[in-house]
């Protein structure tokens, strides 16, 4: 590279990150990590083609679509030049003519500021949150969605509610997967495929032999989920029956139960394409909805009757729970141990780990815990999020446990 070509190619660099830190003093969020990349973008066009050189720092510089025709704006008044940019000397030199005028200037901040306003009012603050105004500058570093996955299900509006299903229908789920013990053609190397070579090799028309392999075989892991519908656990039933609903939109071999009094096998009625039509029968056909809780008993009865039948090939079990139980306590830790020692993986998902000061006080609580390989929260959208992650990554038996430390 010559020097001249060199220094061209400072200059434009300069250039660039002049015309970001323009960009920046109109109001939008622009970091060093945004310039670099639209240095590194710039390198890789032909910078005599305006429109392109534009499209390079738009889409490097703007990390939000809102702020797109801000960007147009910037661009056009900072950047004066004909429709063909005829060589890098011609950038610098442009760039030093094209000087804003402070009112130009002051009229871009003002729509910036405008369009953060408008984003501040699509928020309906709580009443607890209008008394105090020192809070207000929190509100804009977050998305409605964002405040909608940390809010707790208790604290759902209907409108609320209904945003929240759309977004587990959205959400991309995962399954851990178990390794069979056969084999399936393929072409990595794990174990040679005898037959398949001599197959390939009858009539050979070439001097080398090819050969054919077998690799492993994965299928995905069962996944039981028991749900407590008792009266403690009102508040949070809808977005739950909904959750375990698009599971099994996603994995059909998905078992589903209910537990209160009495233990209700669901899976039929998830079959359905509507998810309101399965809660309107759900509602009508489980006789312990918001009722007591026998966790003890209900667990013997899947033991007995189901275990065998849907416990096979590694499965995995949730049980949703808050763990308030009225019945025998002696019996709860006996079957939740037989059922911990039939299943791959038993995680307890408990709403009220949510809470900061949550103690596992009650019995139901301390006779669960020690049996359950995970406990995790199920109190918002971001819990279920984690809990997708969990899921994604049982693949093997030792990997690890998420436990509090008390547990």
């Amino acid at each position: 590279m010559s020097d001249t070509s060199a220094t061209s190619e400072s200059r434009l660099h300069d250039a660039i990150a002049s015309f970001g830190r323009f960009v920046r003093q109109a109001g939008c969020d622009l970091g060093t990590g945004e310039i670099m990349n639209g240095v590194k973008a710039a390198s890789c066009i032909d910078i005599t083609n305006r429109e392109d050189f534009k499209s390079a720092l738009r889409s490097t510089f703007i990390t939000s679509h809102k702020f797109i025709p801000v960007f147009d704006q910037l661009f056009d008044l900072y950047w004066r030049n004909p429709d063909r940019l005829e060589n890098v000397s011609n950038i610098l030199q442009k760039l030093y003519e094209s000087r804003l005028a402070q009112a130009e200037l002051e009229s871009i901040k003002q729509q910036t500021e405008q369009m953060k306003q408008r984003h501040l009012d699509s928020f309906e603050p709580r009443e607890e949150e209008k008394e105090d105004d020192d809070k207000t500058f929190d509100l804009f570093m977050y998305s409605p969605d964002e405040i909608l996955r940390e809010k707790r299900f208790d604290a759902y509006t209907e409108d609320e509610l209904e945003e929240a299903k759309e977004f587990l229908n959205k959400w991309r789920w995962e399954f851990g997967e178990r390794r069979l013990r056969r084999l399936k053609p393929g072409r990595k190397r794990h174990r040679l495929n005898l037959r398949g070579t001599i197959r390939k090799n009858i009539f050979p028309t070439q001097d080398f032999v090819e050969l054919a392999w077998r690799e492993q075989k994965w299928k995905s892991r069962p996944l039981i989920v028991l749900c407590d519908i008792s009266g403690s656990m009102e508040t949070y039933t809808r977005i739950l029956m909904h959750f375990i609903f698009t599971l099994h939109t996603i994995n059909p071999k998905l078992e589903a139960f209910t537990f209160g009094t009495r233990l209700n096998r669901i899976t039929h009625t998830l079959r359905h394409k509507d998810v309101e039509d399965t809660m309107d029968i759900l509602a009508t056909s489980i006789k312990d909805w918001s009722g007591g809780t026998r966790i003890g008993e209900t667990l013997q009865t899947f033991n007995l009757l189901w275990a065998r039948r849907v416990l096979g090939g590694g499965a995995v079990v949730l049980v949703i729970s808050d763990g308030w139980d009225t019945g025998d306590v002696n019996k709860l830790g006996k079957e939740i141990d037989r059922l911990h020692r039939s299943c791959h993986r038993l995680i307890w998902l408990n709403p009220n780990l949510g809470y900061d000061d949550f103690q596992p006080l009650t019995r139901g609580v301390q006779t669960l815990l020690p049996h359950a390989d995970d406990f995790l929260p199920i109190h918002n959208l971001n819990s279920l999020v984690d809990l997708g992650k969990v899921l994604a990554t049982l693949n093997s038996r030792k990997s690890k446990s998420i436990l509090p430390a008390y547990a």
